[in-house]
Protein backbone atom coordinates (compact mmCIF):
# COMPACT_ATOMS: atom_id res chain seq x y z
CA UNK A 1 0.00 0.00 0.00
CA UNK A 2 1.48 3.34 -1.06
CA UNK A 3 2.01 6.16 1.39
CA UNK A 4 -0.30 8.27 -0.74
CA UNK A 5 -3.14 5.74 -0.46
CA UNK A 6 -2.51 5.39 3.29
CA UNK A 7 -2.92 9.14 3.67
CA UNK A 8 -6.12 8.97 1.59
CA UNK A 9 -7.49 6.23 3.88
CA UNK A 10 -6.59 8.26 6.97
CA UNK A 11 -8.63 11.17 5.59
CA UNK A 12 -11.56 8.86 4.83
CA UNK A 13 -11.38 7.38 8.33
CA UNK A 14 -11.53 10.85 9.88
CA UNK A 15 -14.58 11.80 7.81
CA UNK A 16 -16.39 8.57 8.69
CA UNK A 17 -15.60 8.96 12.39
CA UNK A 18 -17.14 12.45 12.31
CA UNK A 19 -20.52 10.74 11.76
CA UNK A 20 -20.14 7.49 13.72
CA UNK A 21 -17.13 5.47 14.92
CA UNK A 22 -15.54 3.05 12.46
CA UNK A 23 -16.14 -0.31 14.13
CA UNK A 24 -13.96 -2.47 11.86
CA UNK A 25 -11.65 -2.19 8.88
CA UNK A 26 -9.45 -4.49 6.85
CA UNK A 27 -7.20 -4.61 3.83
CA UNK A 28 -8.62 -6.37 0.77
CA UNK A 29 -7.13 -7.01 -2.69
CA UNK A 30 -6.52 -3.63 -4.31
CA UNK A 31 -8.13 -1.70 -1.50
CA UNK A 32 -9.38 -1.25 2.05
CA UNK A 33 -12.79 -1.74 3.65
CA UNK A 34 -14.44 0.24 6.49
CA UNK A 35 -17.46 -0.89 8.50
CA UNK A 36 -19.46 1.69 10.46
CA UNK A 37 -22.21 0.89 12.96
CA UNK A 38 -24.72 3.27 14.56
CA UNK A 39 -27.43 1.61 16.60
CA UNK A 40 -29.09 -0.96 14.35
CA UNK A 41 -27.74 0.68 11.17
CA UNK A 42 -24.68 -0.62 9.32
CA UNK A 43 -22.74 0.85 6.42
CA UNK A 44 -19.74 -0.57 4.56
CA UNK A 45 -17.39 1.54 2.45
CA UNK A 46 -14.72 -0.02 0.26
CA UNK A 47 -11.95 2.14 -1.17
CA UNK A 48 -10.19 0.69 -4.23
CA UNK A 49 -6.78 1.80 -5.53
CA UNK A 50 -6.26 0.03 -8.84
CA UNK A 51 -4.88 0.60 -12.30
CA UNK A 52 -8.00 2.55 -13.28
CA UNK A 53 -7.62 4.90 -10.33
CA UNK A 54 -9.39 5.23 -7.02
CA UNK A 55 -13.06 4.61 -6.47
CA UNK A 56 -15.44 4.20 -3.53
CA UNK A 57 -18.12 1.52 -3.32
CA UNK A 58 -20.88 1.55 -0.69
CA UNK A 59 -22.20 -1.81 0.51
CA UNK A 60 -25.27 -2.81 2.45
CA UNK A 61 -28.80 -1.44 2.35
CA UNK A 62 -29.47 2.27 1.91
CA UNK A 63 -29.97 3.97 5.27
CA UNK A 64 -29.85 7.34 7.01
CA UNK A 65 -26.41 6.37 8.31
CA UNK A 66 -25.12 5.70 4.80
CA UNK A 67 -26.57 9.00 3.57
CA UNK A 68 -24.88 10.89 6.41
CA UNK A 69 -21.57 9.13 5.75
CA UNK A 70 -21.76 9.90 2.03
CA UNK A 71 -22.38 13.56 2.78
CA UNK A 72 -19.35 13.62 5.10
CA UNK A 73 -17.08 11.82 2.63
CA UNK A 74 -18.14 13.99 -0.31
CA UNK A 75 -17.89 17.14 1.76
CA UNK A 76 -21.25 18.47 0.64
CA UNK A 77 -24.68 18.47 2.26
CA UNK A 78 -27.64 16.77 0.66
CA UNK A 79 -31.08 18.31 0.27
CA UNK A 80 -32.52 18.80 3.73
CA UNK A 81 -35.84 20.35 2.77
CA UNK A 82 -38.95 18.23 3.04
CA UNK A 83 -40.91 21.12 1.59
CA UNK A 84 -41.04 21.87 -2.12
CA UNK A 85 -40.01 25.46 -1.33
CA UNK A 86 -36.48 25.12 -2.67
CA UNK A 87 -36.05 28.89 -2.49
CA UNK A 88 -35.57 28.40 1.25
CA UNK A 89 -32.15 26.89 0.62
CA UNK A 90 -29.68 29.08 2.45
CA UNK A 91 -31.43 29.59 5.78
CA UNK A 92 -34.82 28.36 6.94
CA UNK A 93 -36.78 27.65 10.12
CA UNK A 94 -38.95 24.86 11.45
CA UNK A 95 -41.18 24.31 14.49
CA UNK A 96 -42.74 21.39 16.32
CA UNK A 97 -44.36 20.61 19.68
CA UNK A 98 -44.28 17.95 22.41
CA UNK A 99 -46.70 17.00 25.17
CA UNK A 100 -49.91 17.53 23.22
CA UNK A 101 -51.08 13.94 23.77
CA UNK A 102 -49.79 13.51 27.32
CA UNK A 103 -52.08 13.80 30.35
CA UNK A 104 -49.12 14.67 32.57
CA UNK A 105 -46.64 17.42 31.90
CA UNK A 106 -46.37 20.63 29.91
CA UNK A 107 -46.99 21.60 26.33
CA UNK A 108 -43.68 22.57 24.71
CA UNK A 109 -43.16 24.28 21.35
CA UNK A 110 -39.71 24.74 19.82
CA UNK A 111 -38.44 26.59 16.76
CA UNK A 112 -35.07 26.16 15.07
CA UNK A 113 -33.23 27.98 12.28
CA UNK A 114 -30.69 26.07 10.19
CA UNK A 115 -28.65 26.61 7.07
CA UNK A 116 -27.13 24.04 4.70
CA UNK A 117 -23.97 23.70 6.80
CA UNK A 118 -25.70 23.27 10.16
CA UNK A 119 -28.30 20.94 8.64
CA UNK A 120 -25.48 18.70 7.38
CA UNK A 121 -24.00 18.57 10.89
CA UNK A 122 -27.38 17.68 12.40
CA UNK A 123 -27.95 14.93 9.87
CA UNK A 124 -24.48 13.53 10.50
CA UNK A 125 -25.20 13.50 14.24
CA UNK A 126 -28.35 11.43 13.69
CA UNK A 127 -30.98 14.13 14.25
CA UNK A 128 -34.43 13.05 13.05
CA UNK A 129 -38.06 13.11 14.17
CA UNK A 130 -37.99 12.59 17.95
CA UNK A 131 -40.63 9.84 17.61
CA UNK A 132 -37.93 7.74 15.92
CA UNK A 133 -35.46 8.29 18.79
CA UNK A 134 -35.20 6.91 22.31
CA UNK A 135 -35.62 9.39 25.16
CA UNK A 136 -31.94 8.87 26.01
CA UNK A 137 -30.91 9.78 22.46
CA UNK A 138 -33.18 12.84 22.49
CA UNK A 139 -31.43 14.18 25.59
CA UNK A 140 -28.00 13.51 24.08
CA UNK A 141 -28.90 15.31 20.85
CA UNK A 142 -30.33 18.36 22.64
CA UNK A 143 -26.90 19.93 23.25
CA UNK A 144 -25.65 18.96 19.78
CA UNK A 145 -28.56 20.85 18.26
CA UNK A 146 -28.18 23.92 20.47
CA UNK A 147 -24.46 24.12 19.71
CA UNK A 148 -24.83 23.82 15.93
CA UNK A 149 -28.04 25.51 14.78
CA UNK A 150 -28.20 29.13 13.72
CA UNK A 151 -30.75 29.88 16.46
CA UNK A 152 -33.44 28.21 18.55
CA UNK A 153 -36.27 28.99 20.95
CA UNK A 154 -38.13 26.67 23.33
CA UNK A 155 -41.39 27.76 24.96
CA UNK A 156 -43.08 25.80 27.74
CA UNK A 157 -46.59 25.98 29.13
CA UNK A 158 -46.44 24.26 32.50
CA UNK A 159 -49.66 22.39 33.42
CA UNK A 160 -51.17 25.07 35.66
CA UNK A 161 -50.55 27.78 33.02
CA UNK A 162 -51.66 25.43 30.23
CA UNK A 163 -54.96 24.74 32.03
CA UNK A 164 -55.62 28.45 32.47
CA UNK A 165 -54.84 29.24 28.83
CA UNK A 166 -56.90 26.28 27.59
CA UNK A 167 -59.92 27.49 29.57
CA UNK A 168 -59.48 30.95 28.02
CA UNK A 169 -59.40 29.73 24.41
CA UNK A 170 -62.33 27.38 25.07
CA UNK A 171 -64.36 30.28 26.49
CA UNK A 172 -63.64 32.13 23.25
CA UNK A 173 -65.05 29.20 21.26
CA UNK A 174 -61.68 27.81 20.17
CA UNK A 175 -59.87 24.56 20.92
CA UNK A 176 -56.44 23.06 21.54
CA UNK A 177 -55.30 23.83 18.00
CA UNK A 178 -55.71 27.53 18.72
CA UNK A 179 -53.46 27.20 21.77
CA UNK A 180 -50.94 25.23 19.72
CA UNK A 181 -51.03 27.92 17.07
CA UNK A 182 -50.18 30.62 19.60
CA UNK A 183 -47.18 28.55 20.65
CA UNK A 184 -45.84 28.01 17.13
CA UNK A 185 -46.25 31.68 16.23
CA UNK A 186 -44.53 32.81 19.44
CA UNK A 187 -41.58 30.40 19.11
CA UNK A 188 -41.00 31.12 15.42
CA UNK A 189 -41.36 34.86 15.97
CA UNK A 190 -38.57 34.81 18.54
CA UNK A 191 -36.01 33.33 16.16
CA UNK A 192 -37.20 35.05 12.98
CA UNK A 193 -37.06 38.50 14.56
CA UNK A 194 -33.36 37.88 15.24
CA UNK A 195 -32.68 36.58 11.69
CA UNK A 196 -34.47 38.66 9.09
CA UNK A 197 -32.40 36.99 6.32
CA UNK A 198 -34.23 33.72 6.94
CA UNK A 199 -36.14 32.63 3.83
CA UNK A 200 -39.16 31.12 5.58
CA UNK A 201 -40.43 28.45 7.93
CA UNK A 202 -41.95 24.99 7.77
CA UNK A 203 -44.47 23.94 10.45
CA UNK A 204 -45.62 20.42 11.22
CA UNK A 205 -49.31 20.52 10.29
CA UNK A 206 -51.68 20.04 13.22
CA UNK A 207 -54.70 21.82 11.75
CA UNK A 208 -56.26 22.76 8.41
CA UNK A 209 -56.68 26.33 9.64
CA UNK A 210 -54.53 29.00 7.99
CA UNK A 211 -54.49 31.15 11.14
CA UNK A 212 -50.86 30.35 12.00
CA UNK A 213 -49.66 31.01 8.46
CA UNK A 214 -51.63 34.26 8.23
CA UNK A 215 -50.30 35.49 11.57
CA UNK A 216 -46.68 34.78 10.63
CA UNK A 217 -47.09 36.30 7.16
CA UNK A 218 -48.47 39.49 8.71
CA UNK A 219 -45.40 39.72 10.98
CA UNK A 220 -42.83 38.72 8.36
CA UNK A 221 -44.20 39.63 4.91
CA UNK A 222 -40.89 38.99 3.12
CA UNK A 223 -40.78 35.36 4.24
CA UNK A 224 -42.61 32.24 3.03
CA UNK A 225 -44.47 29.94 5.42
CA UNK A 226 -45.89 26.48 4.93
CA UNK A 227 -47.66 23.83 7.01
CA UNK A 228 -47.02 20.25 5.99
CA UNK A 229 -48.00 16.81 7.35
CA UNK A 230 -45.03 14.79 8.64
CA UNK A 231 -42.79 17.83 8.26
CA UNK A 232 -40.28 16.24 10.65
CA UNK A 233 -38.49 14.85 7.58
CA UNK A 234 -37.11 18.38 7.27
CA UNK A 235 -33.98 18.87 9.43
CA UNK A 236 -35.18 22.17 10.95
CA UNK A 237 -38.50 20.64 12.04
CA UNK A 238 -36.78 17.45 13.22
CA UNK A 239 -34.37 19.48 15.35
CA UNK A 240 -37.28 21.45 16.79
CA UNK A 241 -39.07 18.20 17.64
CA UNK A 242 -35.99 16.99 19.55
CA UNK A 243 -35.62 20.24 21.52
CA UNK A 244 -39.31 20.25 22.41
CA UNK A 245 -39.20 16.60 23.49
CA UNK A 246 -36.04 17.10 25.56
CA UNK A 247 -37.63 19.98 27.46
CA UNK A 248 -40.79 17.92 27.99
CA UNK A 249 -38.78 14.99 29.38
CA UNK A 250 -36.84 17.15 31.81
CA UNK A 251 -40.02 18.85 32.99
CA UNK A 252 -41.63 15.44 33.55
CA UNK A 253 -38.69 14.45 35.77
CA UNK A 254 -39.06 17.67 37.79
CA UNK A 255 -42.80 17.14 38.21
CA UNK A 256 -42.26 13.53 39.30
CA UNK A 257 -40.03 14.73 42.14
CA UNK A 258 -42.64 17.29 43.23
CA UNK A 259 -45.35 14.62 43.12
CA UNK A 260 -43.29 12.13 45.10
CA UNK A 261 -43.41 9.65 42.23
CA UNK A 262 -40.50 7.73 40.75
CA UNK A 263 -41.81 8.46 37.26
CA UNK A 264 -44.86 10.06 35.64
CA UNK A 265 -46.49 7.96 32.88
CA UNK A 266 -46.46 9.38 29.38
CA UNK A 267 -49.51 9.36 27.14
CA UNK A 268 -53.11 9.26 28.31
CA UNK A 269 -53.71 5.64 29.23
CA UNK A 270 -54.80 3.82 32.39
CA UNK A 271 -51.34 4.06 33.97
CA UNK A 272 -51.56 7.85 33.80
CA UNK A 273 -55.02 7.80 35.42
CA UNK A 274 -53.89 5.54 38.27
CA UNK A 275 -50.83 7.68 38.91
CA UNK A 276 -52.99 10.82 39.02
CA UNK A 277 -55.29 9.15 41.56
CA UNK A 278 -52.31 8.48 43.83
CA UNK A 279 -51.17 12.09 43.59
CA UNK A 280 -54.69 13.37 44.29
CA UNK A 281 -54.81 11.25 47.47
CA UNK A 282 -51.42 12.54 48.58
CA UNK A 283 -51.73 16.20 47.63
CA UNK A 284 -55.41 16.85 46.89
CA UNK A 285 -57.24 17.15 43.59
CA UNK A 286 -56.71 20.92 43.39
CA UNK A 287 -52.93 20.40 43.54
CA UNK A 288 -53.22 17.82 40.78
CA UNK A 289 -53.92 20.66 38.35
CA UNK A 290 -50.23 21.57 38.62
CA UNK A 291 -49.29 18.20 37.12
CA UNK A 292 -51.94 17.31 34.52
CA UNK A 293 -53.99 18.73 31.66
CA UNK A 294 -57.48 18.83 33.14
CA UNK A 295 -59.42 18.73 29.84
CA UNK A 296 -58.23 15.14 29.27
CA UNK A 297 -60.85 12.45 29.92
CA UNK A 298 -58.47 10.95 32.52
CA UNK A 299 -59.23 13.85 34.88
CA UNK A 300 -62.93 12.98 35.01
CA UNK A 301 -62.06 9.49 36.31
CA UNK A 302 -60.35 10.81 39.45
Amino acid sequence: MSNDFSAYLAELREKLNSVAPVSAEKDIPYGHQFTVLRGSEKAVLTAYDGKKGRRLVWGGAASELQSALQAAVEGKPQSFLASENTEWQGMWAGSDESGKGDFFGPLVVAAVIVDETTAAKLQAAGVKDCKQLSDKKVLLLEEVIKENVVDSAVLELKPHIYNMRYEQVKAEGDNLNQLLGYGHVAALSQVLERHQACKGALIDQFTQSKAVLNSLKAKFPAMTFKQQPKAESDLAVAAASVLARAKFLRSMDELAVLAGEEELPKGGGDLATECAKRIAVKLGKDELRKFVKVHFANYQKI
